[in-house]
């Protein structure tokens, strides 16, 4: 499955059939974040974490506060704190996701419903780390429970995004950009577009100037910076994946956006 499949197949799964990972996917996805390192720089890892009960021991209890239900694995994502860190470490953790999502494993990003307390005695952080996301990895239920139907209901499609035009902007941010300008890009912003983030909020800006686009994030919203990494995430995998060359640098003089603070700006060329 290619990364644009993937990324237009992936939902959050919040329910799930009781069943622990297969070996094969639990193996698989251990050896894919082992090799795994998160961009800008950043320091960040991933853990598996396996709950169910082995060799006489007791079962690990994870609290997420009725949030999912039904998972007895989960991913938890754990960054030493600096510049781009949770950009830095979004983008990564995206990877994992999308990874899962092509085996055909369910997982769902949560940022504040898990206990830090009881997940934090699984990772241990170290002085410096921070424990800031986690997602169930497991194989969905077909039940239905009351908050899935509150959660998408409270927003009547939970996945409905912003028109193109509304989030992407051509040379100054007064000027929307259509897709047939953004030309080449037009498919990797597409996938920032749909890219999933905290109460579908979209925070994401981005502005094409030339062969550059700058990557911007508003600030509305207390998860942004984790919701542009993974915007981050899907316009650089698609951009490798359909051979568009390019690098992500921090840019002296982007234009300013009074509405937006400046992330980091994607130069076409040779890496």
């Amino acid at each position: 499955m290619s990364i644009i499949e993937t990324i237009r197949k992936r939902r959050s799964v919040r329910t799930y059939n009781g069943e622990a990972l297969s070996d094969e996917h639990a193996g698989l996805i251990l050896d894919y974040i082992a090799g795994l390192q998160a961009p800008f720089g950043v320091k960040a890892r991933i853990r598996l974490i396996r709950t169910h009960a082995a060799g006489g021991l007791k079962p690990v209890k994870l609290g997420t506060y009725g949030w999912i239900d039904g998972a007895r694995d989960y991913l938890a994502l754990i960054y030493e704190e600096g510049p781009l860190a949770e950009e830095g470490a979004a983008f990564m953790f995206e990877q994992a996701i999308l990874y899962c999502t092509g085996l055909g494993v369910g997982t769902c990003w949560l940022g504040g419903s898990f206990s830090r307390k009881d997940f934090g005695r699984q990772v241990t952080p170290a002085p410096g780390e921070k424990l800031r996301i986690v997602s169930p990895a497991g194989y969905a239920d077909d039940r239905k429970r009351f908050i899935e139907t509150y959660i998408v209901g409270a927003e009547k499609n939970h996945r409905t995004r912003k028109p193109f035009e509304a989030n992407f902007f051509h040379r100054d941010f007064s000027t929307p950009l259509t897709e047939t300008d953004a030309g080449i890009y037009a498919l990797p912003l597409e996938m920032v577009r749909i890219a999933p983030s905290a109460n579908n909020t979209q925070p994401w800006r981005v502005l094409l100037d030339g062969r550059t686009l700058h990557f911007y994030r508003t600030f509305s919203y207390g998860f942004s910076s984790i919701d542009t990494g993974i915007a981050l995430c899907h316009f650089g995998e698609t951009c490798r994946e359909t051979g568009i060359a390019g690098h992500f640098e921090i840019l002296d003089g982007a234009p300013p956006n009074k509405n937006a603070r400046y992330t980091i700006s994607w130069t076409a060329g040779a890496d």
